[in-house]
């Protein structure tokens, strides 16, 4: 997280760029594959892999360092001299690789330069275009609900687009201590007079009940590699239903597998992205502590959790993305670079789901019908069979 402060001048030279060795062109990265390959003359390049141990780091050490460089002058690399052609272009913002607008050479600067803290591992993809686009169509044929002509008239917006998105994990030891209450369900007899075929009858019930008891306790729970996207740029929605990820498979961070594709720079600061975390977390440990309250039902009325040991680390995830376009309206999606999980906007067909809504009601008429028709069906069954519970407070 070290700060460094650049000139235009070197601003522009802080990139990379991987040149064929038999014809001089830009090579990229071939997907599923440990090599940068040459899409002119089809030369192939191993990439050299720094395979030192990827590192945790201090969740809290982090933000104290991040605190005090707040106030510290910082340019953000955003010039690119084209190794190809020589033109000058700039990313986006949120960016760290693309490609040249006026040549399609790929184009990798250092994240370390853009951000206070630069991503130490990355899973490089495994699906290639062809096959998103084979995903995307059996996807878009699908689908239940769409319309008829969805097939016919929809059409890629934009050309697929591989892109790096930033992630944070994070690891960390909960000890969460609780107050509440559990219930134990149980029964009272209750006589009752019912009416059958007109004429009252004396019968007997079960009344269930709810007897609660005070309870309070402590709950342990490690968690590791709670996965949260860094982006903006997709809807959250999308991106956090994208698993699963293999991330036992990380690789360290190398620019070569960059080369050819997009990459963003993280725009989830680390502690944004830890809150979102806690309430992953929170979420888990709510159902270990209704657990240890036992019982039929469960209520917390108090509790307090410690995070200790709390570790991160930053990485890149591998993804494809575009838009189709339907009735003139734009439909995003995104596939998982890895496994081919596809996660999307989709337009749906009010005609179809009007016609199942009255199919499934004319179903339940006709059961019914059928039911009383043939005795089956009685208009005391709600009498007999369906009780509310009744509550009592005991200690």
């Amino acid at each position: 997280m070290k700060v460094k402060n650049y000139s235009l001048e070197e601003e522009t030279r802080q990139q990379s760029h991987f040149p064929c060795e038999r014809c001089g062109a830009e090579l990229v990265y071939a997907p599923g594959t440990d090599s940068l390959k040459c899409d002119y003359c089809g030369f192939v390049n191993l990439i050299q892999v720094d395979w030192t141990p990827i590192h945790e780091f201090d969740f809290r050490a982090a933000l104290r360092r991040l605190d005090k460089l707040k106030d510290e002058p910082r340019r953000v690399i955003s010039v690119l001299n084209c190794p190809s052609c020589g033109a000058k272009f700039s990313l986006k913002p949120n960016e760290s690789a693309g490609n040249c607008p006026f040549c399609g050479a790929p184009a990798v600067i250092s994240q370390e330069d853009a951000r206070y803290i630069h991503p130490e591992s990355l899973l490089p993809f495994i699906i290639r275009e062809k096959q998103a686009q084979e995903i995307f169509d059996n996807w878009i044929t699908s689908r239940w609900f769409a319309p008829s002509s969805l097939k016919n008239k929809s059409k890629r917006d934009e050309k697929l687009t591989g892109i790096y998105l930033p992630y944070w994990t994070y690891d960390s030891d909960t000890e969460t201590r609780y107050d509440g209450m559990r219930g134990t369900v149980y029964y009272d007899r209750q006589v009752y007079t019912a009416f059958i075929n007109g004429r009252p009858v004396r019968q007997v019930r079960n009344v269930p009940r709810v007897r609660w008891t005070p309870v309070s306790g402590n709950v342990f729970l490690h968690f590791d590699d709670v996965l949260i996207g860094a982006t903006k740029t997709l809807p959250r929605t999308i991106i956090d239903n994208l698993h699963p990820w293999d991330l036992e498979n990380l690789v360290p961070y190398t620019e070569a597998y960059l080369s050819g594709f997009r990459s963003e720079i993280y725009q989830v600061t680390l502690d944004q992205g830890f809150e979102q975390a806690r309430n992953r977390m929170s979420r888990i440990i709510t159902q270990r502590i209704y657990q240890d309250i036992g019982g039929d039902q469960q209520r917390i009325s108090a509790r307090n959790t410690q995070h200790d040991n709390t570790t991160f680390k930053h990485l890149l995830l591998p993804v494809w993305s575009a838009a189709f376009r339907y009735n003139r309206k734009t439909y995003r999606f995104v596939i998982n670079g890895r496994n081919g999980q596809i996660q999307g906007e989709r337009p749906y067909s009010i005609i179809k789901i009007v016609l199942s809504a009255l199919f499934v009601i004319a179903l339940f008429i006709g059961i019914i019908y059928l039911l009383n028709d043939a005795g089956l069906f009685d208009s005391t069954i709600s009498d007999q069979y369906y009780y509310p519970p009744v509550f009592e407070y005991g200690f």
